[in-house]
C-alpha cells in the first residue's frame, strides 16, 4: 500500500480532492482520479464510437434494402426491432453479457466481446428506423424518376437516396453516441464492465476494489459501494459520462433543429 507524509501524519489512499496536490483525489492504489479520468476520456468515447460504427454498419444497408425492396426483408426488421423494443436493453444485453462471461474471464476477447453485444443489441432499431425512412424517401418524384429511365437499385440508392437521408443520419449518431454511454455507465452499476479489477487492503483493514482499466463507466460502477465513505470515487466517472453523454444529445437537437430549418 502507497503511504505518504502529511505533515507528522501518515496517510494511505484514497485521498481526498486537494490532498498532497491530488486535484480531483485518488484511488485505493494512490494513483491520480484526475490523470485517470483524462486518459480514460478516449477508452470509453472510443468504445462508444465503436459500438456505434458496429450499429450503422450492421443497420445501414439492412435498413436501406429493407425499405427499398420491402416484402419478407423489411418484415424481418420490423421483427426484429419490435422484438428487441419489447425488453428494456439493459436488462437483455445484461444477460447475454452475464451469459458469456464465464467463457471469456477478461482479457481482450472479453472487450471484443462486449463491444460486438452492445453493437448488435442496437442495430434493429437503427435499421427500422433506416427502413421507414428509405420507404418515404422512395417515393419522392426524382427517385421514382430514376426508377422510370432504369437506373439500378444500387446506384438508385447510392445517388438518390443515401444523400438526402444523410441529415437524417447525421442526427441519429451523436443521439446513438449519448444512449451508448448511458447504456455503459448503467452495465457498470451492474458489475458488467469492459476491464478487470483488484482487491486491496484498505488502512482501516477493509478490502476494496481497485480497477485495472480507467473506463469511466468501470470507474463508476467499481466504486459505487463506496459513495458514502469516499463520495469522490463515483461522482467524478458519473459527472463526466453525464456531461459527456448530454453534449453528444444537444448536439443531435442542434442538428435536427438544423436539418428542420433548411427544409
Amino acid at each position: 500500500m502507497l503511504l505518504q507524509m502529511e505533515g507528522r501524519r501518515l496517510v494511505a489512499p484514497p485521498y481526498q480532492p486537494g490532498q498532497l496536490g491530488y486535484v480531483l483525489g485518488s484511488d485505493f492504489l494512490g494513483r491520480d482520479y484526475w490523470s485517470r479520468l483524462v486518459y480514460g476520456a478516449r477508452i470509453t468515447v472510443g468504445l462508444a464510437l465503436m459500438i456505434n460504427l458496429i450499429r450503422f454498419a450492421l443497420a445501414l444497408p439492412v435498413g436501406l434494402q429493407a425499405g427499398w425492396r420491402r416484402g419478407w426483408l423489411a418484415r424481418a426488421v420490423q421483427a426484429a426491432a419490435a422484438g428487441f423494443g419489447s425488453l428494456p436493453a439493459l436488462v437483455l444485453v445484461y444477460i447475454v453479457l452475464r451469459g458469456l462471461w464465464p467463457f471469456f474471464l477478461g482479457g481482450n476477447a472479453w472487450m471484443v466481446a462486449y463491444v460486438l453485444v452492445l453493437g448488435l443489441a442496437g442495430a434493429p432499431r437503427i435499421a427500422e428506423q433506416v427502413r421507414r425512412r428509405t420507404e418515404e424517401i422512395a417515393l419522392m418524384p426524382h427517385v421514382e424518376a430514376a426508377q422510370a429511365l432504369g437506373a439500378r437499385p444500387a446506384r438508385i440508392l447510392r445517388r438518390h437516396v443515401l444523400p438526402i437521408m444523410r441529415a437524417d443520419l447525421l442526427v441519429m449518431a451523436p443521439s446513438e453516441m449519448a444512449w451508448v454511454l448511458m447504456i455503459m455507465a448503467q452495465l457498470a452499476v451492474f458489475g458488467v464492465h469492459p476491464g478487470g479489477a483488484v482487491q486491496v487492503e484498505t488502512i482501516s483493514g477493509n478490502i476494496a476494489v481497485a480497477e485495472y482499466l480507467p473506463e469511466w463507466g468501470q470507474m463508476l460502477g467499481t466504486n459505487i459501494p463506496y459513495l458514502l465513505s469516499y463520495p469522490w470515487l463515483p461522482f467524478y466517472p458519473g459527472l463526466a459520462i453525464g456531461l459527456t453523454a448530454a453534449g453528444f444529445h444537444l448536439l443531435a437537437e442542434g442538428l435536427r433543429e438544423r436539418d428542420l430549418m433548411v427544409r
